[in-house]
């Protein structure tokens, strides 16, 4: 007999199971991000902007202080419909009123089933592996295009493995 066969014998079931429940318990998140873009203030004392966003028409989460740049990213959101409004301020700290409220809808699960290959409603590893088998056979079907730049390759497949990692929407 080996002198470690007994941790094998003991410790390794253990830890297979602790990694196949915890695989079997992962749901993948799903989040989108939504790009802002303002025309600019022309002020000359303008400091920077303040991006407002929240789920309901004009009730805002704190606001999100920028620079001068006249664009913002807001990552991460879960399916939802948001409303955005954008603020200038000056070097005084005076704010102006807010702009143009937009809105927009970020889908998931039970909303959309764009990027569900296989039909299960879901975005999954099961959808991985379709795209996978459309990739090695060759297939020019449009389903497989998930980027949509007109051809079926690997970056199909890191598109939708990103969506299914919560990384990004599906386009």
């Amino acid at each position: 007999m080996r002198p470690n066969a007994g941790y094998i014998k003991y410790f390794i079931p253990p830890i297979l199971w602790c990694l196949l429940f915890f695989a079997s318990a992962y749901r993948p998140v799903y989040a989108a991000d939504v790009t802002l873009q303002w025309d600019p203030n022309i002020e000359t004392d303008l400091a920077g902007y303040k991006v407002y966003y929240g789920t309901g028409s004009r009730s805002y989460s704190a606001p999100i202080s920028l620079g001068l740049q006249a664009t913002y990213t807001v990552t991460g959101l879960a399916p939802g419909t948001y409303y955005f409004a954008v603020t200038a301020f000056n070097r005084d700290g005076l704010e102006s009123a807010f702009s143009n409220e937009v809105s927009t809808t970020v889908t998931g699960p039970g909303t959309s089933i764009t990027c569900d290959i296989n039909g299960d409603n879901q975005r999954d590893v099961g959808d991985i592996q379709v795209l996978i088998n459309g990739v090695l056979a060759a297939s020019s079907s449009s389903i497989y295009d998930i980027n949509k730049d007109g051809k079926v390759d690997v970056l199909d497949v890191q598109t939708l493995v990103n969506v299914v990692l919560g990384l990004r929407s599906c386009p």
